[in-house]
């Protein structure tokens, strides 16, 4: 149930704790350290091919007087034009030029946005109007918040760049057995299957582009959870795969062996998930109880035995096995082989790969699923050329990618806004008459793609990238605008004439210091964040200025031209005692004794001028000016009030 055994000592000690935890329990229900297994011969590398034993799994049966029965469940496909009500995209990422995180905001598990990454297939970006079929690949008990493991663990990224496939990894879910919870835990509630089948589905089929052929892979809990979504939704998947997964959820010790895992990965209590012990849920979601759901779609199902493969030849282990690593695959070996018993009995075919050595890691699950491609694609009915993408750089972009720095390339080039561009495993390289060729990579490349590339409002790029002067910083130049990154601010992208205002105040060495955010229509005009202020495009389209300092702050907090101010008219000019800016409807004054306050024009404006503003008697304002009943405003300054009502302004202490 552990998505790794990993080598590091701490780590090693704490799994080796909850091996003992998910050893016990089995052990007294049936015999763990008795039962047959296949044999621990000597390992000679995953090349030697299909299963070197028939190692007995478990006793194919649940508690006696249960029901052996699963509860029949949704058979038709989800045919949604729109999304489901409560279901919307909160936010897409980019984190590279075919790396997307989507934050989608979820009807059966509100709160926190629900993160699941996309790595877009090959031709995505060459052929905008065709549909891709996907393959899901979950993770494993102890899934993190951040990222999915085959991203973090895995070459999984390069292994499906030249293919046409969308990898989908969704994020999150520790311990949840990517399952619908019947009660809260740990300060979650659980809704994985609905949230995928019911949700993701719609998000993918009416904004990703799906073909609606899938695959669903994972490893370890990910596995047991691949097999049940596909038994409990036939209609979605028409490959299912299961790397190391734990096929066999009823039989005496098993449900005792999950709580000990939950319990040890992040203290969740498997009772809130399926009930009690060996209750209805439970059988619902055992594997080999399903397996008729299967007949229809390719089955795929792998584990090692137990036995250390590292130093072997042509094994993929990257350092010696510790005891969970072992144990947990030998409790794999024995579900599965369950599992595939069973189907036999009942006439589904499964394309099962029982090694003759291998151990719980992720290396091993790497190997499976390149092992595995070849079904995938057939089942998913891709193409001989959507499987393998054949090319060669040319011309002017094979000169400026021969260094290799964005890698080999995955197509040929292709036709873009009168240009070419061509996709590479690391990043994209452009050509245009006017331009030239350039290759672009990491997060000045993922910017560029969100922002639709070549077809955007940057237009080509004019440079490679390049350091700024002071070395902090990373910058492109395109046609009509530039992108800058700091590891501070990430990517944004500056219109051109905003990069020429910028540009007149020293770029990032001016007060503002670096973008931090891409410029925002508002009313006509653009404003854009940057470190320490803002820099404007006001209506007129041709007059530009930077609010800095606590002026900007104040003028941020205002939410900036959507504020009573509006757009700045003047830069900040320095005062006795202070500075102010001038703004559509009033000014920002700030001195360090007061702050920053804004006086809207008017009548208590006039009034306050007529004592010579912050130079007379009333001293600098101390609060903004404020509405009050009646239609009238009140402002505070240092040396007393002005109150605005009807129309006369009245002075008060």
């Amino acid at each position: 149930m552990r998505d790794s055994a990993s080598r590091s000592p701490r780590r090693t000690a704490r799994r080796n704790r909850h091996l003992a935890a998910l050893a016990i329990p089995s052990a007294v229900a049936v015999g763990l350290a008795v039962v047959p297994v296949a044999p621990m011969a000597s390992a000679q590398g995953l090349s030697s091919g299909l299963g070197a034993g028939n190692g007995s799994g478990f006793s194919d049966s649940v508690a006696p007087g249960e029901p052996v029965q699963r509860t029949p469940y949704q058979t038709t496909y989800p045919e949604v034009d729109a999304l489901p009500a409560g279901v919307s995209v909160d936010r897409v990422e980019w984190i590279t030029n075919r790396k997307v995180r989507v934050f989608i905001n979820s009807a059966v598990m509100p709160g926190k946005p629900v993160q699941v990454d996309i790595l877009l297939a090959r031709d995505w970006h060459t052929s905008q109007d065709k549909k891709f079929p996907e393959l899901w690949a979950l993770d494993g008990l102890r899934a993190r918040d951040d990222e999915n493991g085959w991203t973090i663990e895995t070459n999984i990224e390069q292994q499906y760049a030249d293919k046409n496939v969308n990898v989908v990894l969704p994020v999150g879910g520790e311990s949840s057995f990517y399952s619908d919870w019947q009660q809260p835990d740990n300060g979650k509630h659980y809704m994985w299957e609905s949230f995928l089948t019911k949700e993701l589905v719609p998000v993918l089929d009416n904004g990703f582009r799906s073909n609606k052929k899938r695959a669903v892979v994972g490893l370890s809990m990910g596995g047991t959870s691949a097999i049940n979504l596909a038994e409990r939704h036939p209609y979605l998947f028409s490959f299912v795969g299961s790397f190391s997964g734990y096929l066999d959820t009823s039989s005496r010790g098993m449900p005792e062996a999950i709580g000990a895992a939950m319990k040890d990965a992040g203290g969740y209590n498997s009772n809130s998930m399926w009930g009690p012990n060996y209750s209805q849920d439970w059988i619902d979601h055992d594997p080999k109880l399903g397996i008729g759901a299967l007949k229809d779609m390719t089955v795929y199902v792998s584990s090692g035995n137990g036995a250390d493969s590292f130093g072997k030849p042509n094994s993929p282990a990257k350092g010696p096995a510790n005891a969970a690593g072992v144990g947990l695959e030998v409790l794999s070996r024995m579900t599965s082989q369950t599992f595939v018993d069973r189907a036999k009995r009942e006439n589904v075919k499964v394309e099962s790969h029982f090694r003759p050595s291998g151990v719980h890691s992720w290396e091993y699950w790497q190997f499976e699923l390149n092992e595995a491609f070849p079904s995938i694609a057939e089942a998913l009915q891709l193409a001989p050329e959507d499987r393998v993408g054949k090319c060669a750089p040319t011309g002017a972009i094979a000169g400026v990618t021969s260094a290799g720095q964005i890698g080999s390339c995955v197509n040929n080039e292709y036709d873009i806004n009168g240009g070419k561009a061509q996709d590479f495993r690391n990043g994209t390289a452009y050509w245009s008459a006017e331009t030239g060729a350039h290759a672009l990579f990491g997060a000045i490349n993922a910017k560029y793609a969100s922002l639709d590339g070549a077809n955007g409002w940057l237009g080509f790029p004019k440079t490679g990238e390049r350091t700024t002067p002071d070395g902090k910083g990373r910058y492109v130049h395109f046609e009509f605008g530039s992108i800058y990154w700091t590891p501070e601010t990430g990517a944004n992208a500056i219109p051109g004439d905003m990069f020429t205002a910028w540009g007149e105040k020293g770029w990032e060495n001016s007060d503002i210091k670096y973008p931090v955010a891409e410029a925002t229509p508002i009313n006509g005009g653009l404003v854009q964040e940057f470190q320490n202020g803002w820099l404007t495009r006001n209506p007129d389209g041709k007059t530009h200025f930077i609010v800095h300092g606590a002026i900007g702050a104040k003028y941020g907090e205002m939410d900036t031209a959507n504020s009573v101010l509006g757009y700045p008219t003047s830069e900040e000019i320095k005062i006795n005692g202070g500075a102010f800016q001038a703004f559509e409807h009033g000014n920002i004054y700030w001195s360090p004794r007061t702050g920053a306050h804004f006086v809207l024009y008017g009548g208590i404006f006039d009034e306050w001028g007529k004592t010579k503003w912050e130079q007379g008697e009333l001293g600098w304002p101390t609060t903004d000016t404020e509405n009050i009943l009646a239609g009238g405003n009140k402002q505070s300054f240092e040396h007393g009030t002005l109150t605005e009502t009807f129309g006369a302004v009245r002075r008060g202490n």
